[in-house]
């Protein structure tokens, strides 16, 4: 909610992860957009771990998220009805033909208050009284549009609208000094996403194009008008990705080339001036395939991006490598090495001084940068799977903050340097016809070092349990899962923050081939799980459950 999003951890890396939607980038301004898709449009979500920028290009540091929509293969649909505690409420209608398809959501989220502990900052952080954070109830609207204007060409559409606020409320018993130091924060949020794909044969092309707007305003309680935040903001991004496969060898050996072509702007909507940069980037890549024998295959990629910057122009190569081992028909080992980058955010190349921009000082902000060694092995047959990987991330000129003159941290630098090796594990068993179950665990050692440190400090939680068992059968389906994750950060206000133990569950009933109802419940010990790492420290929603009926047509 808020000027926040959803962000995707992977491998201890917050920021590192591209996000798109049927291959098509959604990133803008540093930050993916998962909520920009109507849930009932998905049909399934792909995650590829390791360092990829050499086929994907900026922002692809620890993975890639792609979200893949349904495509029909006959005309009906659905409406779905849903109410639960908390004031939350669920609407979707979704209609396809194997040509077209609309997907519409709409929800409604009720208050949390408190959303945090009391907080009594300390050090730079300090306001000199405790406070904390109260949401108040908010809505959004989701569509999704796809449609196929002949068998080459297809254009999708998706737009989300979301109006959410919160406050961060002063726990003084001053009633006047309580009112100063309160302050209710409200935001409107839209995006929207098109695209235009052709695909024939070995050959795909897609045009794109992304924005936000993002409309906040701020009201302390001591006084009755809002006032207009100065971090308003319009962001941007278009282009082009044009690529070609060739075989070779009857199929064993192929050779992939592109080139991308993208825009990104930025606009700030409150900001006198400089509130306005663009980047333009221009990438040429390639992936080589070739089996050696049966059991052993290598893939080498590289790409070269030349990117115009409004803080400095980048000429970045990025390679990588990967070896494949097939031990036999059910088991396999692979390496994987590859380099990433990540740009500057485009609201990184400015700084405000009293409430206006300016060009940030100095012409030597960079790309974080480093690479990625990967070892893992595969084992999957029609009753089990097993999945192990050990991997190793070293990077460089992490982003950091540095004060300005009135001793705020709003001047972005480079000079930190992210580090993290560990190993994680998941198995996956097929118990019945009816029943399967899955099981995880990662545990690793993610690191930063501070610009202008000697000394490494802990990044993000260094072990994860996970857990799910799940039931289908032609009238029930039923699941549960579980996340702990334990060897926390300290926060803001000098302690670690607790073990997060996220335990859900869900049950169907199916009451005839087009009707069913179904019961989602989560945070089932109605825990204060501290969802946030490192300073901030927000909760998860306290037990909470939505009934939903759906009827098919």
């Amino acid at each position: 909610y808020g000027a926040m999003d959803s962000r995707v951890n992977i491998r201890g890396l917050e920021r590192g992860s591209l996000v798109l939607v049927n291959g098509v980038p959604m990133n803008l301004n540093g930050k993916g957009g998962l909520s920009s898709i109507p849930t009932g449009s998905i049909e399934r979500v792909e995650v590829l771990k390791g360092a990829a920028s050499a086929l994907y290009g900026s922002d692809a540091m620890s993975g890639v998220i792609n979200v893949i929509t349904k495509t029909p293969t006959k005309e009906g649909g659905s409406a779905t009805v849903g109410f639960g505690n908390m004031g939350s409420q669920t609407y979707k209608i979704n209609y396809g033909t194997p040509r077209f398809l609309i997907g519409v959501e709409r929800n409604f989220f009720g208050a949390q208050d408190p959303e945090t502990p009391i907080r009594s900052d300390i050090g730079g952080y300090a306001r000199g009284y405790e406070y904390y954070t109260a949401r108040d109830k908010g809505n959004s609207l989701g569509l999704f549009m796809s449609g196929k204007l002949n068998d080459k060409l297809t254009l999708n559409f998706s737009r989300f609208e979301g109006n959410s606020s919160f406050a961060q409320l002063s726990t003084e018993t001053n009633p006047i000094k309580q009112k100063l130091h309160s302050t209710t924060y409200a935001y409107h949020d839209t995006k929207n996403n098109v695209s235009l794909s052709y695909k024939d044969r070995n050959t795909t092309g897609t045009l794109f194009y992304n924005d936000r707007d993002l409309y906040g305003k701020s009201r302390v309680h001591s006084k009755k008008a809002y006032t207009v935040s100065d971090n308003n903001y319009i962001a941007r991004q278009y282009g082009f990705d044009v690529q070609h496969e060739w075989d070779f060898r009857d199929g064993k050996d192929y050779l992939i080339a592109g080139i991308l072509g993208k825009r990104e702007t930025y606009k700030t909507t409150a900001g006198p001036y400089y509130g306005n940069p663009h980047r333009n980037s221009l990438a040429f890549y390639g992936t080589y395939s070739r089996q050696f024998n049966p059991k052993w295959t290598g893939i080498l990629g590289l790409r070269y991006s030349d990117i115009k910057d409004p803080v400095r122009n980048q000429k970045v190569l990025t390679p990588q490598f990967q070896l494949q081992h097939r031990i036999n028909k059910e088991s396999s080992m692979y390496m994987n090495v590859g380099k990433a980058f990540r740009m500057p955010n485009l609201s990184d190349t400015f700084k405000k001084i009293n409430k206006g921009y300016a060009s940030v000082s100095g012409r030597n902000l960079k790309p974080e940068e480093g690479w990625n060694y990967e070892l893992g092995y595969k084992h999957i047959t029609d009753k089990d799977n097993w999945k192990v990987a050990a991997f190793y991330m070293d990077f460089k000129n992490f982003f950091s903050w540095k004060p300005d003159s009135n001793g705020k941290n709003t001047i972005r630098v480079n000079g930190g340097r992210y580090r993290n090796v560990g190993i994680e594990a998941q198995y996956g068993r097929k118990l019945t016809d009816h029943l399967k179950m899955t099981v995880g665990a990662s545990y690793s050692n993610p690191k930063q070092r501070e610009i202008d440190k000697t000394y490494w400090k802990q990044a993000n939680p260094k072990l994860q349990f996970t857990g799910g068992l799940h039931y289908n059968s032609s009238t029930w389906t039923a699941g549960t899962s579980i996340n702990f994750v334990t060897k926390r950060m300290k926060n803001r206000d000098g302690g670690t923050n607790p073990n997060l133990v996220a335990w859900n569950a869900y049950v169907g009933y199916q009451f005839n081939e087009n009707s069913s109802l179904r019961l989602d419940a989560r945070n089932l010990l109605n825990r204060h799980n501290v969802i946030s790492n490192g300073d901030w420290e927000y909760w998860d929603e306290p037990f909470n459950y939505q009934l939903s009926y759906t009827q098919k047509f």
